[in-house]
């Protein structure tokens, strides 16, 4: 019997996410004898303490830092546990971890994890798609779905912001009125760990939401603008509504209601809907099924770069038909994304310099610190330009992890290994601008 530690000190949202994924993936475990690294009071959230679903589950940092592993997973977000994660005895490490001082993050998956700190305007996978690659799980498992009616809504209260309370009250005195054999009731008295597959829950994205639907319910999940796979279920009985920042009325919420309680799919409305959607590849895709929001063409350009750049495979999508908005938004991140190639091949440029000055037999030192004083600068240049460009960001994000992961002796090794990160970023970014062109010429997506 092989021993894992994985960490997981995150919210509660991140734990529940993480324990799904080693319920669905309990086969491949068998092997092993796991240690679930928590943070207490997210636990508190997720699980009774007295049965936890673990049998290794802990909080206590002595107890791990006292064992042995044969592999330790860091899945968490929380920078303290990347100098803990470095204390950790295991044979292997994946997931950061701080070594002399150098954050180390050997995997892909696990330096695409990281970049969600920056808060990213969507959640391009599923968190569980996210957790299963970073493990080495690539086979996609999913809850078997039972497609039975419903015998209750169960609601939560949504932001007033972008639905007032008098429509939310509206709404649900409408349902109890045309549904009289429906149980409808508030959310918080669902008992989440029973069969669902009768329940619809409505109301915004959440911990509630996501126990619903990993218990067989469904969801329709409201939001004021698209954000991915924020804080869904995985679960191709979800759908999102999203109002485009705009305010929910009763009247056209009730009508997708309707749809959903016959079984059918809800297309004809006002606001944004959408879609899970497991059978377009090995993962998660949120399908648009109407008018999309502004975040949603970079959603699938996200969507197919990642694919690629993480699973080396190609995916096509449709692009869904773009609004003037949409396309003035996807030509303004163009024109910036052209002018940053331009500015990234400078720096590819002083690498070479730097490279061949540092072979010779006679160097120059100015030349070199003058060359390395532009890859700073441009550095600092990439840094202001990701802060402001939220559709960009994420790629300079991941190669700016990437880029710190130089494990060079001396400046020959050093810059040759700089020139091959950057050569690999800009085929990426080149990649990217292809992907804005072709969804702004309404062509199929791929690479």
């Amino acid at each position: 019997m092989k021993n894992i530690l994985i960490i997981q000190r995150d919210e509660a949202y991140f734990l529940f996410e993480t324990i799904q994924v080693l319920e669905k993936y309990s086969h491949h475990f068998k092997d092993y004898e796991i240690t679930l690294l928590v943070n207490e009071e997210s636990l508190n959230q997720v699980y009774d303490n007295s049965s936890p679903i673990i049998k290794g589950i802990t909080w206590d940092e002595s107890r791990v830092l006292e064992a042995v592993y044969d592999l330790s997973v860091n899945l968490s977000l929380e920078e303290g546990t990347w100098d803990l994660h470095g204390l950790i005895n295991s044979r292997k490490k994946v997931g950061p971890y701080r070594k002399n001082n150098q954050l180390i993050v050997n995997d892909l998956w696990s330096t695409y994890l990281i970049t969600l700190k920056a808060k990213a305007p969507f959640l391009t996978f599923h968190l569980q798609d996210i957790y299963r690659n970073i493990l080495g799980l690539k086979e996609l498992k999913l809850k078997e779905q039972k497609k039975t009616s419903i015998n209750q809504i169960a609601f939560a209260l949504t932001s007033p912001d972008i639905f007032p309370a008098s429509e939310q009250e509206a709404l649900i005195n409408t349902i109890s009125r045309e549904n009289p054999h429906t149980i409808v009731l508030d959310a918080t008295e669902v008992d989440d760990i029973a069969d669902l597959s009768q329940t619809l829950y409505i109301g915004p994205a959440g911990l509630k939401a996501l126990k619903i639907c990993e218990n067989g319910g469904t969801a329709i999940l409201l939001t004021g603008s698209f954000q991915g796979f924020n804080y869904l279920p995985m679960s191709e009985k979800s759908f999102v509504v999203s109002s485009r920042n705009q305010q929910f009325t009763s009247s056209e919420l009730n009508k997708i209601v309707n749809k959903i309680l016959k079984h059918e799919v809800p297309l004809d409305s006002s606001y944004s809907l959408y879609q899970t959607d497991c059978t377009v590849f090995s993962g998660s895709y949120l399908k648009s099924l109407n008018t999309t929001d502004n975040n949603y063409p970079f959603y699938q350009t996200h969507v197919v770069l990642w694919n690629f750049l993480l699973n080396l495979s190609d995916i096509n999508l449709e692009v869904t038909k773009c609004n003037p908005s949409q396309i003035n938004l996807l030509k303004n991140n163009q024109e910036v994304l052209r002018k940053y190639i331009r500015l990234h091949e400078y720096a590819m440029a002083s690498i070479d310099i730097i490279y061949r000055e540092s072979k010779a037999t006679q160097s120059d030192p100015d030349i070199i610190e003058g060359h390395l004083k532009n890859l700073r600068e441009i550095s600092q240049l990439a840094h202001q330009l990701a802060e402001s460009h939220s559709f960009i960001r994420p790629v300079l994000d991941f190669y700016h992890i990437r880029h710190g992961q130089n494990q060079g002796t001396d400046l020959v090794e050093q810059s040759k290994e700089s020139l091959l990160s950057y050569s690999e970023e800009h085929q990426v970014l080149e990649a990217l601008l292809e992907l804005f062109s072709v969804t702004i010429k309404q062509n199929e997506v791929s690479i």
